[in-house]
């Protein structure tokens, strides 16, 4: 709370506002303590709060909120028939979650012939726009880099399932 204060103390020099003082922000910090926190810790409790440090700077917030705002991630793998899509499309469905096929993905917005980099970077970008709290990406990743590449610059994943199956099978 010494952060949120000093900056608050900070802003204050510049803000022209009246009530940025230290007396009236220890009460601002007090009413959110007692009045909102409680409300916060209630929805945590569903899983539906997602912290982020505010106390970097700019840029840094912003990354930690970008990322806080993406669904939760797992990774479907395996080799072909392995039956990812038969488990992947109940699991979404039972969990309130989408599948998306990255192999498709990668197709429909035309990036075949793209580096690891960009392909990887629309779909965080696609990630971004998605409503659902929860993705399934079958068939991602290809490879180290792009596993790497995406927890680097999205979010770690939550699950990577691996589907494996006998060699009479697949």
């Amino acid at each position: 709370m010494d952060v949120c204060v000093a900056r608050c103390m900070e802003r204050a020099k510049t803000s022209g506002r009246s009530d940025d003082t230290e007396e009236v922000i220890q009460a601002r910090l007090r009413t959110y303590n007692e009045q909102s926190k409680p409300v916060v810790d209630m929805y945590a409790k569903f899983g539906k709060v997602r912290e982020v440090d505010g106390s970097g700077d700019t840029i840094q917030v912003w990354n930690a909120t970008r990322k806080a705002m993406l669904p939760q991630v797992s990774w479907i793998v395996g080799p072909k028939i392995s039956g990812k899509t038969a488990i992947g499309l109940p699991l979404a469905q039972r969990t309130n979650a989408k599948l998306l096929n990255f192999d498709d993905f990668v197709k429909q917005n035309g990036l075949e012939n793209s580096d690891d980099d960009t392909v990887v970077l629309a779909l965080i970008q696609q990630l971004a726009l998605e409503i659902a709290p929860r993705i399934f990406i079958k068939d991602f990743p290809k490879n180290q880099y792009q596993a790497r590449f995406f927890i680097k610059n999205a979010v770690n994943p939550s699950r990577v399932f691996l589907l494996n199956c006998s060699k009479d099978v697949c």
